[in-house]
């Protein structure tokens, strides 16, 4: 299985603390380190769904909430947040096929990624990115542990439903808003998976 490379540091570390253990005699529990940050930093292949006018889950884990809202670049929208706990694979990926428009960084705190409105105010990155059918924003959120964020998009980079977009370290939140026009189709307590699961359809 394919290993993300901002892992290697970690996985360095974790490699050293884990000869370390195992030479304290700790054996094969020593090497627990090792493997779990190497499995941590997994990267499986996806297949995105076929078909037009859906939105793609963008991160693995569970939904926290689905809500109306309004957002000044995207207009009356539903924002789905996805909480990834550290058993969850952390590559997150683009929602739809369309440009990115804006890339914003915004510095925050660093509440449980599971606490609701009090992450409204964590280290975030922000995606734009926009197609024939709207704007959409993606937000990358930082957590109690995870305090690393990548986003590899740039500003005028087009992307495609289910490329992989970035990642963030040791559990946190994502956040896709969804412009009107569009219906969720997961509900709060559904388990999600990045570039496969449909999480919103176009009205008909």
């Amino acid at each position: 299985m394919k290993i993300r490379r901002e892992g290697f540091p970690f996985i360095a570390v974790s490699g050293l603390v884990s000869l370390i253990l195992a030479r304290l005699g700790l054996k094969l529990l020593g090497f627990a380190p090792l493997l779990f940050v190497t499995w941590f930093f997994r990267d499986p292949e996806r297949t995105v769904p076929e078909g037009e006018n859906q939105i793609i889950s963008p991160a693995d884990g569970t939904v926290l909430d689905v809500v109306g809202t309004e957002e000044e670049r995207v207009g009356p929208c539903t924002k789905v947040s996805i909480f990834m706990s550290v058993f969850n694979v952390h590559v997150n990926r683009s929602p739809v096929t369309g440009t990115v428009i804006d890339k914003r960084y915004r510095p925050g705190t660093f509440h449980m990624a599971n606490l609701g409105k009090k992450t409204d105010a964590n280290e975030r990155m922000i995606l734009y990115i926009q197609n024939e059918e709207g704007t959409y924003r993606v937000d990358q959120v930082a957590g109690l542990v995870a305090r690393r964020i990548s986003c590899m998009p740039e500003m005028g980079e087009k992307v495609e439903a289910g490329q992989r977009i970035g990642l963030i370290r040791f559990g946190s939140l994502l956040e896709c808003y969804m412009p009107q026009g569009f219906e969720a189709v997961v509900s709060r307590g559904e388990k999600v998976f990045a570039g496969e699961t449909v999480i919103g359809r176009k009205n008909q």
